[in-house]
């Protein structure tokens, strides 16, 4: 390594030590190409020249094989390839058009004639599809895919769901191998690019942003890594979603596009009398080519969308009656009450609560772009560069208005990739920088108002929310060929540097309408937040990789990893942490140092190991095995809770029963007056506890699957994958009142929550899948997986309210299905060009009229979602008896109620505590909704305008059958709509696109 390599390695490290970043990411972006060269005989041809140029860019890479035969080519970048193999005394072998993508590790005989260099042995049969060198399993999908197949508004996330072994919810929410969400990292070319500053996620907080982490126009490939993964792989607990973008090429080219949805196109949904109003425009365009022929180049990308819409709003509203009611009761009611409409169904007089459904405004807008730079200093460097950047705009409606959330956003992430080729060995140096922001208001919060909560039926507060967070990481890896050996070895340095400021206003909880006109809340909450507060922390990541090449049909994946997160630590010392729950409630209460919140884990020592052993005369049969361990990065959003003002101050007091009477708690109050009202008093207070042993969670991962290819393009795989997560974060409840009497057992303090390593998750499935590349016009994907996803609680790293477990004394009696379990999951996505031109045998202008049409589908079914049976009081996700009896109701129409009541018997409340006396017996999420199945099509026609420009007019559909997909219905058995469907997903909605490339 030269002196000015190591100049610029040690510079780039002082920069990710002193820049604010996030946890460090190790994720594969090239391919391995791994290959022995016999001659007819079978005898192994050391000396051999392999060359892989790219056939976009001229780029060489250059192997030799050993006196083994052996060669190895690493960190070879993604793109379509022309394999020259030549010595002396041989045919020169050639094979056109393999293509490479990211993550792929083949293994690839070369087999020479005997004959002059200057003759050529041309391979015409496609490249070999198998992983015949590696046990981790991986999808890959194509720039085909991505830009044929139908996809609304240009989002590839839609696409990530049609590979096996993934789900996703209605929010976006996406599960590798049934475990945490939050522990699947997003990556582009290989650094963080999370939309979240707090948490893993293809979407920005929330996902209300349109242009998921990169414009669809920039991406070359996405890959799915899953299960058992390599040593090199870090920074990750279930899986990555990788991007790598688009680079230039010796020719210029580009593209236009227009995309457009209209409500005119749409369907209407069931239950509204006309079609809510969509106004969606999506538009922009892309440009690369040559700066300087076979040596630097340049890709540019920019995309925006307009959006204007009516969305539907339904729920539970009070009735004019009952305003006039509380106002007359109370006149600081009224302000308040009026936030709501009207309902829109008929009732009977004297009702509290009736149903309302209407539309209201939705706007969204962003402009994206994204500038990508290549540069092939000499024939052993290659430096690539890439930034992106985005400010969207949206608008979540909800009841009532000024409740809405609208969301400011703002993204900004770069990566910097130096790879460096010697005889035997390669090394790559990476640098990234991800810095992302919220600002979330709910326009209730400017007027200070508190809000009013109906125990079941309504609720109204405000917020404001800044999320601001930044991601670095510097990651050096060395590959070495040794034989039948290559070794990879290397490390990363990654900081965090997470920000929040949150409040909200009071919400006043009343347990019946007599209560609120009686102004006897049985619930008062003042929100105090979390203030402006800068925290950081920083990782190292260190691993080892040994593939070894036991014979030519063996490969052994040998690995091991060891990462370190260190305590976070906030800029003015305002993380507040007990650490137990002694600390909690004694008095004054006792927090640990305001630089060691909790102790570190340091035992993330990760072994991985596996196989790949290829079976039949041709290798046509690959059995892949492994076992692997991997750890959960620190869940940033946890700390959130640990920011207070100041010690007297947490961020939430919480009142219920005597607390509030003897407070003199009444509506309206603002959060300084209730401040006050807890000052003048030795009023308890409460303090969260994050548990001062705090493990890293971390998941043992296992399978066994079998690969066959069937034809030259066509590939089944079939398998076991299954894996344990342990020491997964819990939320729960301590000091809470007693269930009769209502007294808290340190009465000193209010309750709070804790949070500690107990959560365990569970899966097991069997996945298949049946891939077809492009031949004869027609390509598909067939996946299936029948699988069981489990956990005490949910399984997953952020524990909210809703993740909590009904008795925290017995958290095992919560052992159910997580909110992503799909026991059966099926997907089939294909594109097919429709040979008019071929069977009319049509030639010249007629061909071009006839010709170039093409249809693409995707096909989904799975299980309906999990549906957890709630009866709402005083503790919350409390749970009914089971009274007997079938709990579906099998209406003829679904749109009646779908479970049935007389099956769940109320468990008695305390008229003291205005809890339920004990936990109901109706398992976690043990009943499940209605199965969800839905196609979308596409049809399309290309025209040649010239040689060199086509024009594209494309047609999408989705839900194309306008199949009505039932939501989940209400739950609580308190709740007057219990067991109603009021919702079902989208009904069919079309977006017609053009497309100029050249």
């Amino acid at each position: 390594m030269n002196a000015k390599r190591i100049g610029v390695l040690a510079l780039m490290w002082v920069a990710s030590v002193l820049l604010p970043g996030e946890t460090g990411l190790c994720q594969r972006t090239t391919a391995n190409l791994y290959g022995t060269v016999m001659d007819q005989s079978g005898s192994v041809v050391p000396g051999v020249t392999v060359e892989l140029v790219n056939e976009e860019t001229n780029a060489t890479i250059r192997a030799v094989s050993d006196e083994r035969g052996e060669f190895t080519a690493t960190f070879i970048p993604v793109g379509r390839y022309t394999l020259k193999a030549e010595v002396s005394g041989f045919k020169s072998h050639v094979h056109k058009g393999l293509e490479l993508t990211a993550g792929q590790q083949i293994r690839y005989p070369i087999t020479l004639e005997v004959g002059g260099i200057s003759e050529v042995t041309t391979v015409t049969a496609e490249a070999a599809l198998l992983q015949n060198a590696s046990a981790t399993l991986s999808d890959n999908i194509t720039r085909a895919q991505l830009t044929q197949l139908p996809i609304s508004r240009r989002d590839f996330a839609a696409l990530l769901s049609l590979q096996a072994g993934v789900t996703f919810d209605n929010q976006g929410t996406f599960s590798i191998n049934g475990l945490a969400s939050g522990g699947t990292s997003v990556t582009v070319d290989g650094v963080d690019a999370s939309g979240d500053p707090e948490t893993k996620s293809v979407s920005m907080f929330q996902g209300r942003n349109q242009i998921s982490v990169m414009s669809l126009e920039a991406i070359q490939e996405v890959t799915v890594s899953k299960g058992v993964t390599s040593a090199e792989v870090g920074g990750t607990y279930s899986g990555n979603f990788n991007l790598i973008s688009r680079g230039g090429t010796n020719e210029f080219r580009g593209s236009l596009f227009e995309n457009w949805q209209n409500d005119i196109l749409n369907a209407r949904d069931l239950f509204s009398t006309k079609r809510p109003i969509v106004r969606f425009n999506q538009f922009g365009g892309s440009l690369g080519g040559p700066i300087v022929k076979n040596r630097a180049f340049f890709f540019f990308t920019y995309e925006g969308y307009r959006q204007s819409n009516q969305a539907t709003l339904s729920g539970l509203v009070p009735t004019p009656e009952f305003k006039a009611q509380a106002a007359a009761a109370l006149p600081a009611y009224k302000e308040a009450l009026d936030w709501w409409p009207n309902p829109t169904e008929a009732y009977s007089p004297g009702t509290v609560s009736a149903f309302y459904r209407g539309v209201t405004s939705n706007r969204a807008h962003d402009n994206h772009t994204v500038l990508r730079g290549d540069y092939q200093i000499d024939s052993s460097n290659q430096l690539v560069a890439r930034w992106t950047r985005g400010r969207p705009f949206a608008m979540n409606p909800r009841l009532p208005d000024i409740s809405r959330q609208d969301y400011l956003y703002a993204s900004d992430a770069g990566v910097l990739t130096w790879t460096h080729s010697a005889s035997t060995w390669t090394s790559e140096t990476r640098l990234g920088l991800n810095k992302t922001e919220t600002n979330r208001l709910v326009p209730q919060y400017t007027t200070g108002k508190a809000g009013i909560e109906l125990q079941g039926q309504w609720n109204a507060n405000g917020e404001m929310l800044l999320l601001k967070g930044h991601t670095y990481t510097m990651e050096e890896v060395v590959a070495k060929s040794m034989g039948r050996h290559t070794i990879k070895y290397g490390g990363l340095h990654g900081a965090a540097a997470p920000g929040r400021f949150d409040e909200e206003t009071p919400i006043f909880r009343y347990r019946n309408a007599a209560d609120l006109l009686a102004n006897k809340p049985n619930r008062v909450q003042f929100t105090y937040g979390v203030p402006r507060y800068y925290a950081r922390s920083w990782n190292i990541g260190l691993f080892l990789q040994d593939d070894f090449r036991v014979t030519p049909r063996l490969t052994i994946n040998l690995g091991v990893r060891f990462e370190y997160y260190s305590v976070f630590k906030e800029k003015n010392g305002r993380l507040y942490n007990p650490g137990n729950l002694a600390n909690a409630v004694a008095i004054p209460p006792v927090f640990r140092p305001a630089d060691s919140l909790y102790n570190a884990d340091k035992n993330n020592i990760m072994p991985r190991v596996g196989f790949a052993w290829s079976l039949g005369r041709n290798s046509n049969t690959v059995i892949r095995s492994g076992f692997g361990m991997s750890v959960a990065p620190p869940n940033l959003r946890v700390f959130s809770s640990m920011a207070y003002i100041s010690p007297e101050v947490p961020f939430r007091f919480r009142f219920s029963g005597s607390d509030i009477t003897s407070l003199g708690l009444k509506y309206p109050m603002t959060n300084q007056q209730g401040l006050q009202a807890i000052q003048s008093t030795s009023t308890p207070k409460a303090y969260g506890v994050f548990m001062e042993n705090n493990p890293n969670p971390y998941v043992l991962q296992w399978l066994l699957t079998i690969q066959r290819q069937l034809t030259s393009t066509l590939v089944l795989e079939t398998g076991y994958v299954g894996n344990k997560g342990l020491k997964i974060l819990m939320s729960r409840n301590f000091n809470l009142p007693d269930r009769i009497t209502n007294v808290r057992p340190f009465p000193t303090s209010l309750e709070s929550s804790y949070k500690d390593a107990t959560d365990n998750s569970w899966y097991h499935a069997w996945q298949t899948s049946l891939r077809k590349k492009l031949s004869r016009d027609l390509a598909f994907n067939i996946n299936y997986t029948w699988s069981r996803a489990m956990a005490y609680a949910r399984g997953d790293f952020w524990p909210g309210n809703d993740l909590r477990v009904q008795d925290d004394d017995n958290i095992r009696a919560d052992k159910g299905p997580t909110h992503l379990d799909r026991p059966h999951d099926f997907r089939f996505d294909a594109v097919y060009g429709l040979p008019f031109a071929t069977l009319l045998k049509a030639d010249g202008s007629w061909k071009n009229v006839i010709g170039g049409w093409q249809l693409a589908g995707i096909f989904r079914a799975r299980s309906g979602d999990p549906l957890n049976v709630l009866q709402t009081n005083s503790r919350e996700l409390q749970r009914p008896d089971y009274a007997g009896g079938d709990p579906y109701l099998h209406p003829s129409d679904i749109s009646e109620r779908y479970l049935n009541i007389a099956a769940f018997a109320k468990v008695p409340v305390s008229s003291v505590s205005g809890q339920t006396i004990r936990p109901g017996n109706v398992g976690r999420n043990s009943l499940r909704g209605p199965d969800f199945w839905t196609v979308d099509l596409n049809l399309g026609k290309t025209f040649l305008v010239t040689e060199r420009v086509s024009l594209q007019v494309r047609a999408d559909m989705f839900n194309a059958l306008n199949h009505a997909n039932w939501g989940n219905p209400n739950s609580d058995v308190n709740n007057s709509l219990f067991g109603r469907i009021t919702s079902t997903s989208a009904g069919r909605s079309m977006q017609l696109a053009l497309r100029l490339a050249f």
